[in-house]
C-alpha cells in the first residue's frame, strides 16, 4: 500500500518505508537524455577511431614518399 506524501511526485510504500518518485515523465526525460548521451559518445568514439586511422594511414604516406625519395637519390636523378 503506498501513501501520498507532502511532494506530489512522491509516495512512500508502508510495507518498506520507501519513499517512490511517481513523475513518470521525468523518468521519461532521463531515459531521452541517457540515450542522447550515449549515442553522442559512442559518435565521439567513432570519430576518434577515425582520426586515429587517418594518422596511421598520413604516417604511412610519409615513411613510403621517404623510401622513394631516397630512391630516387641513390639512382642519381
Amino acid at each position: 500500500m503506498e501513501v501520498q506524501i507532502k511532494d506530489s511526485k512522491f509516495v512512500r510504500d508502508l510495507s518498506s518505508k520507501a519513499v517512490l518518485n511517481t513523475d513518470r515523465q521525468g523518468l521519461d526525460d532521463y531515459l531521452v537524455k541517457r540515450e542522447l548521451a550515449k549515442r553522442a559518445q559512442a559518435e565521439q568514439s567513432d570519430t576518434k577511431e577515425r582520426v586515429t586511422k587517418i594518422e596511421q594511414d598520413m604516417a604511412e604516406i610519409k615513411t613510403l614518399l621517404q623510401q622513394l625519395l631516397g630512391q630516387r637519390d641513390t639512382n642519381g636523378n
